[in-house]
Formats: C-alpha cells, structure tokens, sequence
C-alpha cells in the first residue's frame, strides 16, 4: 500500500516549497509544510481529510504521523468542529519557532541563490 497519492487537488502544495526540496516528501515533512503554509492565519485548523487532500497522502499516513507529531509538541488537537478533530501547529512552542525560523532561512537562502 502507497502512502502517497498523486496530489491532483489544486490544493496540493505541501511539495514546492524550499522545506520539501532540503528535506524530502517524507509525510511528517509534508504535514509541517502544510501546516507552515497556512500557520499565518491562527483560524485556520484542518482535519485529517484536509491535511490528506493538501498533502496528498493516505488518510491512514496522516493520522499516524499526527499523532506523532502531536506526542512531540508540534502539533495540537483542536475542537473547533464537533463533528471532528482538527489540528493546528503547537504554537509558542521552541520547536514550531525553531521550525519557523528554519522555514524562513530557507526561504531566503532560496530567494538568494535565484539572483
């Protein structure tokens, strides 16, 4: 069984950014991208099916390493819907800042290196 499906979505995203071309597609890699890109807006929480959708992996992937990432503080279950968990990034947290600072040197380094 694939972990990945081709992300046809036109929200599939999580693989161009500068995080995936250092590090890889590796799922926790592409849910942390996900996350990243949408961090900005402090509203924004997605369930499973959504994080699977912009990252193109399984669902069963996507809870896994969810989980996962929760354990370790970087990312936090929400309520925002009744009907279903939700997640965010574990704001205030010195791995999402660290996370964050590395995203933007990447950024730069990427924008640089294009002059």
């Amino acid at each position: 069984m694939a972990d990945r499906n081709e992300p046809t979505d036109p929200e599939s995203f999580a693989t161009d950014i500068p995080l995936t071309d250092v590090f890889g597609t590796h799922p926790k890699t592409l849910l942390v991208s996900a996350l990243l890109a949408e961090s900005e807006d402090l509203t924004t929480h997605f369930t499973i099916p959504e994080l699977a959708r912009i990252t193109g992996l399984e669902e069963s992937t996507v809870e896994t390493h969810v989980a996962e990432l929760e354990t370790t503080g970087i990312v936090a279950e929400t309520d925002e819907l009744e009907d279903a968990k939700t997640y965010v990034f574990a704001e205030g947290t010195d791995a999402v800042d660290t996370i964050r600072r590395l995203r933007d040197e990447l950024f730069e380094a990427e924008r640089e290196a294009q002059k």
